[in-house]
């Protein structure tokens, strides 16, 4: 009966342990360094940058339509750090300058990109923050909108 009760109570704390650090890895999970913000430039321009405590988006901005195929990638982050840039899975590496901040001039697939900032520090720590930005062309939308007529045309006939 003792012997029960010696492995009831270590097999009690084990699992307390195990729940303690479940409940401890997901506290420090949720940093609430990792908040969005929006700063005020010139009259009233607001900007949204995404802020992770260690590395800084400036452009481009998330969720963004632009008619333009290339977009300027820019940012700030611990000095020296090595920054790199998927666009659409193709890499592209440069590296932040002695006061942490960067910037490279990019080009932009058709429609869909999906870019991902990564930041290395000294220490090795990565900071990740992800965009997403749509290349819209006019001229497939008229060329959609066109295949579409057609393919109406063809069913009403």
């Amino acid at each position: 009966m003792r012997k029960e009760v010696v492995i009831a109570i270590m097999i009690g704390l084990v699992m307390g342990l195990f729940i303690t650090y479940g409940f401890y890895h997901s506290q420090k999970a949720a940093d609430p360094s990792q908040v969005a913000t929006i700063t005020e430039f010139d009259d009233q321009e607001l900007v949204t940058t995404l802020e992770n405590g260690k590395l800084t988006i400036f452009s481009p901005d998330d969720e963004v339509i632009q008619s333009e195929t290339s977009t300027k990638v820019a940012g700030s982050t611990a000095p020296n750090s090595y920054i790199v840039i998927f666009i659409n899975d193709t890499p592209y590496i440069t590296q932040a300058d002695e006061t942490g901040n960067f910037s490279r001039e990019l080009e932009l697939d058709p429609l869909a990109n999906i870019i991902s900032i990564h930041a290395i520090d000294e220490s090795g720590e990565i900071n990740t923050i992800q965009r997403s930005l749509v290349v819209y062309d006019q001229e497939l939308s008229l060329q959609e909108q066109q295949a579409e007529n057609d393919s109406v045309e063809d069913q009403d006939a």
